[in-house]
Parts: C-alpha cells; structure tokens; sequence
C-alpha cells in the first residue's frame, strides 16, 4: 500500500509552523521557519529529508492574506518535491476554524492550527489546489488592483457629492435631469473645472460672459449651450447655502482635493487596463465572445476562474464562486427561502453578478431568462431574478472554457 505524508503548515507574516502527519493521524515531526527566502530554502530541505520514507506528499497551507503565496509557489516549483508527486491544499481559515470544533476545548495555537491543516487533508474531503501558473497570478493581480481602484473611485466621488451638497445644494439634482442645460456628468472635465475654479460667490459674482467662455473653452466642441449652462450656474449659485466663511472654505479645500484624487485614480485606471489588455492576450479564452462582457469583466473572471480544467462541472464553478443555494430541510419542512451562500471567491461572483446585468440586456436569450425570474420573484425581484441570471451565466461560460468555442446563444438556450 502506497504510503502518504500529510504536511500541514500554519501561515503567518512573521514564520511557518509546520506539521507532519502520518496516514494514521500521528504527528510526525514539527518545524519553524521564518516567512522569507531562507526560511523557505530551509523548509523545502527539511520537507525533502521527512519524505524519504514515503510514496507521495499532501502538503496544505492556511491561505491567510498573501502570506502563502511565495510559500506555495516555491513549493510548486520545486523540481525535487516532483518525486513524491505532490498534492496541493490551499485551505481556507474558516474551515479550519470549523475544523477545530470537532476536537474538544482544543487551545489555539500556531503549532495546533498546523496539526489541524494536516489533519483536515489527511481526511481526504477537500479538492486539491492546481499549481500555480503564471499567467492567471499577473492577470489575476491586475484586475483586483483595478477593482480596488473602482472601489475607491466610487467612495471618493460619494465624499465628494456630500461636500458639493453643503456648497451647491441642487447641482447634482440638476445634473440629474435631462431636461435642465448642463453637464451631463458631475465629474465631467467641464464640470470638474467649475468646482475647482468657482465658489458659488465667486460664480454669482463673475460676468456670464466669462463663465460661458471659460466652461466653453475647457468642454470644447462636445460640450453644447455654454451660454444656457452658465445661466444655469449663476441660479445654481444664487440658491447655494450661505455657510460661515472658515466652513465654506474648508469644504471647498475637500471637494478640490477629492476631484484631484478621483482624477488621479482614474489615470490609473486607464493604465492599468492597458496591462489587462495585455495580459489576457496570454490566455486563450472565449468569455468576452459574449455580448456586454467586455475587457474588464472578461479578464476578471478568467483571472479568478484560473485553468477550467480544475472544475468538473458548471456546478462546481458556481459553488467557487459562491452562487449556490443551501438547502435547509428537516422531517417534512423543506425551507423555500433559501439564502446565497456567498462562501466562495468573492471576486468571482462580483464580476459574474455585474456581467449578467450587462449581457441581461444585450443578448436576446439572457433577457428572457431574467424577466421570467424576475416575474417569478415575491421578493428582492431584481437581486434574485440577477443573481439567478448570474448562475445560468457560469454555466455558459463554464461551456465556453471548456469547448473553446465561442458563444452563440442559440447554443445556450434556456
């Protein structure tokens, strides 16, 4: 009978704890190594010594931060550690803290936590971990550093919004209705120009004909009646509250430093999506074949889906990212309000969740789908008839990324 080692290894910033683990639940031997190159060096040698004696390697890591990252790919690239042909875990804290509780009043510790990965692989439920490949890492490191971005983008411009409330009042409500001349975005070249430049005293103040030009020359040929916008401003300015002069400048201070960061940020936006560009190139893939899956969304959900060949199933692909249903039954009752699970990557059902409300409304097949989800709904209709077009598309591209075909939706029919 082929013989397996069980390696557990507790992850933190500062060191490894490591523990083996015989196929029976004996501990073997415990290790220490700080968490850098030499440490790693020294752990990679101690693990080939403690493996002689056995067939094959199952080595689990507490995926904890980025903390297990260049453990796991010096690990995996490792030529040595091939002999054993090697088995990858990458566990999540939260099932070894469910883990613990099948042991009683166990103490927390770092040399425990590893005898628990060891022991939670050697039981053998949990699917292994494909090695790393290089192209999904870069990819995958871009398009979160971009949500990250989006994410701060979107809480600076509502920072933002509160400070222009309290000097402009209406100017976002105007903004807001087609039917008023004026900028169509407040974050808008010209309209960023005006908030940095003006003051509503300052407007009110300056001849119309020089607030025109002014918005004229920075909005250029797309910006339409510079004139009928500057009268707009002068009302807006007359309406504006009166704040205490200290108070007034100082708002005035934050709102000029908030649009000087989202400008920044969004620099760096279009920076990084030229990475994107290029990185996904990399990788064949046929996710952006479907309509309203674009570069952005395209490249986040291949970067987090990884090699497809690691999930069996489309169902499979939907527990990772989370959007299953667990069942709650007992006896006869049999629960019908079944809440997300949202235990999966969280990435993963981010981008697919706001991929269906694009595709939802540029392919024919999806539409469908979601009204007749949506009409089904007693509540939530929007967010349950969403996330249930979000599942039917990780099916799809689940099919996609298998076949390497692209998407034609009478292929995918409901």
């Amino acid at each position: 009978m082929l013989s397996t080692l069980f390696v557990g290894i507790d992850v933190s910033q500062a060191e490894h704890v490591v523990c083996t683990m015989t196929q029976d639940g004996t501990p073997q031997a415990r290790l220490r190594v700080p968490n850098h190159q030499t440490g790693i060096d020294q752990l990679i040698g101690w693990l080939i010594t403690q493996a002689e004696k056995f067939d094959h390697l199952a080595v689990g890591l507490e995926s904890t931060s980025v903390y297990h990252w260049p453990l796991f790919e010096a690990l995996a690239q490792t030529t040595v550690l091939q002999r054993w042909q090697p088995q990858w875990f990458l566990l999540n804290p939260s099932i070894v803290q469910g883990f613990r509780k099948t042991y009683v009043d166990r103490a927390k510790t770092d040399p425990g936590d590893a005898f628990l990965v060891a022991d939670a692989i050697r039981f053998g439920r949990l699917r292994p971990s494909p090695a790393p490949d290089p192209r999904y890492t870069a990819l995958r490191v871009v398009t979160r550093h971009r949500f990250q971005l989006a994410q701060t983008i979107s809480r600076e411009k509502n920072r933002a919004l509160n400070e222009l409330f309290c000097l402009w009042a209406d100017y976002r409500a105007v903004a807001k209705d087609p039917d008023q001349p004026f900028f169509s975005d407040v974050f808008g070249r010209a309209s960023q120009h005006v908030l940095t430049q003006y003051t509503p005293d300052r407007l009110a103040s300056t001849p119309l004909a020089t607030v025109a030009q002014d918005i004229a020359e920075i909005g250029g040929a797309a910006l339409k009646a510079p004139d009928d916008i500057a009268r707009t401003l002068q009302r807006l300015a007359q309406k504006a509250f009166r704040l205490r002069p200290k108070e007034s400048e100082a708002r005035q201070f934050s709102l000029v430093m908030h649009l000087d960061t989202i400008r920044t940020l969004e620099s760096q936006i279009r920076q990084i999506d030229k990475a994107i560009a290029r990185d996904l190139q990399a990788i064949p893939q046929t996710v952006t074949s479907v309509a309203g899956i674009g570069p952005v969304f395209g490249a986040g959900i291949v970067a987090e889906i990884g090699p497809i060949a690691r999930f069996p199933s489309d169902d499979a692909l939907a527990k990772y990212a989370g959007l299953t249903w667990r069942t709650h039954q007992s006896g006869k009752f049999d629960a019908e309000d079944r809440p997300l699970t949202r235990s999966g990557n969280a990435f993963l059902r981010y981008y697919l969740i706001e991929a269906a409300d694009r595709v939802r409304v540029r392919d024919p097949e999806f539409e469908a789908f979601y009204i007749r989800k949506y009409s089904g709904a007693t509540h939530h209709p929007h967010k349950r008839a969403l996330v249930l077009t979000a599942r039917k598309l990780a099916g799809v591209i689940f099919g996609l990324l298998t076949r390497g075909q692209l998407y034609d939706g009478r292929r995918f029919g409901s």
